[in-house]
């Protein structure tokens, strides 16, 4: 209901129906349906959120839209007050191949907390790495380092055309990074 002017035209009946497998809202209507079973092949939809996701859509799909959307929704409307310590900050991260495409994710994540007065309320600081809300929950950029991952308490993390991520052969692999999010989520309920 926020953002659904952001999000007007059938294009977009798509996401949804992945929105809610995603988040295991299995409501569906029966068009809905059709889709997500056309999409994933499945016989059943996911009535509890998924822990991992990995999407694959070709250019100009709305991806990135989409990430951003999740990443805001995941910083507003969670509360990660319970396994944050006094003064520690969640991070979510928006990773992608190098800065410039990462940017692109935190352009959209910033116009949809600006869009909304509500959450344009919540920033605290916006600067070229990232948006500090205030609740505790700061939406940083990445690029696709295994080291850069390290040290903080990663309530999510988007990866952004990992396809084009480096492999096994590279100094940073993207399973390396993957190995390294995995231990920085695993005690926040609820991390995507």
């Amino acid at each position: 209901q926020l953002f659904g002017s952001l999000f007007v035209g059938p294009t977009w009946m798509a996401w949804r129906v992945v929105l809610k497998a995603v988040f295991g809202l299995s409501v569906l209507d029966e068009a809905e349906w059709a889709l997500f079973h056309q999409l994933t092949g499945r016989t059943q939809a996911p009535t509890q959120q998924a822990r991992e996701a990995f999407v694959i859509v070709g250019r100009r799909g709305g991806k990135s839209r989409i990430a951003a959307l999740i990443a805001v929704y995941l910083a507003c409307f969670r509360s990660y007050t319970t396994v944050l310590a006094a003064g520690e900050r969640g991070v979510i991260m928006l990773i992608a191949s190098d800065r410039r495409q990462a940017r692109v994710l935190k352009r959209y994540v910033s116009g949809f907390l600006n869009a909304v007065p509500m959450l344009a309320q919540m920033i605290v600081s916006e600067t070229a790495e990232g948006i500090e809300l205030n609740n505790r929950i700061i939406i940083e950029i990445h690029t696709a380092s295994f080291r850069s991952t390290r040290g903080y308490t990663v309530v999510a993390a988007i990866l952004d055309e990992m396809a084009f991520w480096p492999t096994d052969d590279a100094a940073s692999p993207d399973t390396e990074i993957l190995n390294a999010l995995r231990p920085a989520m695993a005690t926040v309920p609820g991390a995507l």
